[in-house]
């Protein structure tokens, strides 16, 4: 019958319960307790450039007359600001990058948005539709294009 003594030097520690705690760390958060994943100076370039990227479509927006932007100018750059900083997010806040540890984490989140790309284009393909088909019956006639009498 092993003892704890036996099992303090390996990966199995049943005194403790940590069970492996490198190897199921791995698994579970990807941290073990203790270790750090992120430092504050990762956080602080995280936040500042958050802060920045949420600033520029602000001013752009407050003073896009003085600038002589268009419409269809700004909008477009606040969509683009909007990207990067949804990046800066992943890869400052939620540590997601290339490293093996975080493949899975990776692929789950590409997996959502491609069922958010879906989702959302399929709806505005179907209110787009509608709106056409509606829009088309109007200019036909009265109520009755719309609900057809019989």
């Amino acid at each position: 019958m092993a003892t704890s003594q036996q099992f303090r030097n390996s990966a199995v520690d049943p005194a403790s319960g940590t069970f492996g705690r490198r190897n199921a760390a791995r698994y579970v958060g990807g941290t073990v307790a203790g270790e750090s994943h992120a430092s504050v100076k990762s956080y602080m370039i995280g936040f500042v450039l958050s802060i920045v990227l949420t600033a520029i479509p602000f001013g752009l927006v407050m003073n896009s007359g003085h600038y002589g932007l268009t419409a269809a100018t700004v909008l477009a750059a606040v969509l683009a600001l909007a990207v990067v900083q949804v990046f800066v997010h992943v890869v400052y806040f939620l540590h997601m990058d290339r490293s093996a540890e975080q493949r899975w984490n990776v692929v789950a989140f590409a997996f959502t948005v491609m069922i958010l790309v879906i989702v959302v284009s399929g709806s505005v393909w179907i209110m787009h539709n509608a709106t056409s088909n509606m829009a088309h019956a109007m200019e036909t006639g009265g109520p009755e294009a719309i609900i057809p009498q019989r």
